[in-house]
């Protein structure tokens, strides 16, 4: 009984065995704050990827493959340092033309990457007035953690984003305003 007693009134090693049952908890929220603040990194990186995309279609007049292929690489620089081959990165650029009735449909649309996206035309309704055009940029990256701790399988991160044409009402691709007459 003596033994008892005096084991627990003795304070040594109390540390050690708080600091064995509490370690294993605060190294799981450590690596739980990495892994979703990585995550939330890459989904601002895309949604600031989608807007910039929009932008760089809205500012000009005309372009070409080679200038969208231009655009695609500076969206590809913008979302490093995340995976960005044509398998994890795809991109896509519409222009949604609004006809005298304000019937909506896609003018033309350029994709790139690996993936396939499919531009709604009905999402620009409301967004511009008969015979002009609002562009829509739809980025999609797979996001795979790098810890695979809490995020273990790939997740789609798909962000759209609007723009209306600064210098022309429509903007043409390749030398033609309507690729879907």
């Amino acid at each position: 009984m003596g033994l008892i007693r005096r084991l627990l009134r003795c304070h040594r090693g109390t540390v050690a065995i708080e600091s064995a049952l509490i370690f294993p908890v605060l190294v799981t929220m450590l690596l739980g704050m990495v892994e979703i603040t990585h995550y939330l990194e890459a989904s601002r990186k895309a949604t600031i990827t989608a807007q910039t995309v929009a932008d760089l279609v809205a500012q000009q007049a005309v372009h070409d493959d080679a200038s969208i292929a231009d655009i695609r690489t500076a969206a590809v620089l913008m979302m490093q340092p995340l995976a960005t081959d044509p398998d994890k990165l795809t991109m896509a650029v519409a222009s949604v033309g609004f006809d005298a009735g304000k019937d909506l449909r896609i003018l033309w649309q350029h994709n790139s990457g690996n993936g396939s996206v499919t531009i709604d035309p009905a999402l620009a309704d409301g967004l511009s007035d008969a015979g002009e055009s609002v562009i829509i940029a739809v980025v999609q990256h797979d996001y795979e953690s790098f810890l695979k701790y809490i995020i273990k399988e790939p997740r789609l991160l798909d962000q759209m984003s609007f723009a209306r044409p600064r210098i022309a009402r429509r903007i043409a691709l390749n030398g033609s305003v309507d690729h879907n007459p």
